[in-house]
């Protein structure tokens, strides 16, 4: 196939909106199920849609009415259409059941969404508070301090370490405040890029595991998207070899990613679901492991994980909630004994001089 000349390429700066996403795949499953075709369900979407999701849906359409399957059409939007999608389409193909695997879909995605704002909105508040602290903490050194400096200097007393400390940083940024200030603010950003990198994830990941209050969090936000993965998948009618490889690759943590492209392998070797979910204690606690025991013995797994993704879903919006709660009073210790620190500094050579003075 001829590529397109890169001036006539679509340049993609913003991702597609997930909720576009979905708004499409729950219409696209309800015309599918009224009866409709698959060319004439994506010419009522196309009217529909406007921006990039339009120009997707037309390519898709097109391909579609030029002989293509709708998950291979699909498979061509690359970053649009994830694995999960793909392979839920082209099993709902090739067993008639296209309007149930895309109505499962729909659900993940929204269930996925939901997760994803109660993590942001959990960290709005942390952010936000941290952020302001060290813009203002390098405004006072780059500005108010210099000044204090040179009135602590002018005192015939002996001043004490945290004085003699905070006169240090006052005459760094005071020589160099317009330098420093600037670095400090890259380098801290420069540092989130950095850990946010793929090549960083075994290091941050397994670090994340360890901080005692997020890590059950992180454990159940893995827990809630490996169990509607699966499940979505599973109801879908995908192999569960080929879930749990898609599945290593989705998870958020890289932990539970390994830990998921582990059991393909075991699976493949001809162990039961439930005994290789019974290695990983540390990951998928008894509960996980006894449902999954039961929903394997009586034929029902996918609406055991389904169920199971439910449990966590609801962990993970109640702890998104209490999280800010939690986290608030560590963040205003720690602003504490930084301003502390700083008004201990201050005060007491002044109050030094004031007792010399009344002497």
């Amino acid at each position: 196939m001829l590529k397109k000349p890169w001036y006539k390429r679509e340049i993609n700066i913003l991702p597609v909106s997930t909720v576009d996403i979905v708004t499409m795949t729950q219409n696209l499953a309800v015309m599918i199920k009224a009866g409709v075709t698959v060319p004439e369900a994506l010419d009522t979407l196309v009217e529909q849609f406007g921006g990039r999701v339009k120009s997707i849906l037309r390519r898709v359409n097109e391909d579609v009415q030029s002989g293509e399957l709708l998950g291979s059409a699909m498979e061509k939007e690359v970053g649009v259409f994830g694995p999960i999608f793909v392979s839920s389409v082209k099993i709902g193909e090739s067993t008639g059941t296209l309007s149930e695997n895309l109505t499962h879909l729909s659900e993940q995605m929204e269930k996925d969404l939901e997760v994803r704002r109660n993590v942001q909105g959990a960290m709005l508040y942390p952010g936000i508070i941290i952020s302001a602290t060290l813009i203002l903490g390098l405004a006072m050194a780059t500005f108010v301090l210099p000044q204090m400096a040179g009135i602590f200097s002018s005192l015939d007393v002996e001043l004490p370490l945290t004085t003699r400390v905070v006169m240090w940083l006052a005459d760094k940024f005071q020589k160099n405040g317009y330098i420093l200030s600037p670095a400090i603010l890259i380098l801290a950003l420069a540092f989130v890029v950095l850990v946010r990198q793929r090549f960083m994830d075994p290091i941050v990941h397994r670090v994340v595991l360890k901080i005692p209050v997020i890590n059950s969090f992180v454990h159940d936000i893995n827990r809630a998207r490996f169990t509607r993965m699966l499940s979505t998948m599973l109801q879908s009618g995908v192999p569960i070899q080929e879930a749990l490889e898609i599945g290593g690759n989705v998870l958020p943590n890289y932990v539970y990613r390994m830990s998921v492209r582990d059991m393909r392998n075991k699976i493949e070797s001809g162990e039961s679901f439930a005994d290789i979910i019974s290695s990983y204690p540390k990951l998928y606690p008894k509960m996980v492991q006894r449902m999954i025991a039961i929903g394997e013995s009586s034929g029902s797994i996918g609406e055991t994980l389904a169920y199971l993704s439910r449990f966590y879903e609801q962990k993970v919006a109640i702890k998104a909630k209490s999280l800010s709660t939690v986290i608030e009073p560590l963040l205003l210790i720690l602003i504490g004994l930084c301003v502390g620190f700083v008004a201990l500094a201050i005060f007491t050579p002044i109050y030094s001089v004031t007792e010399g003075l009344n002497l």
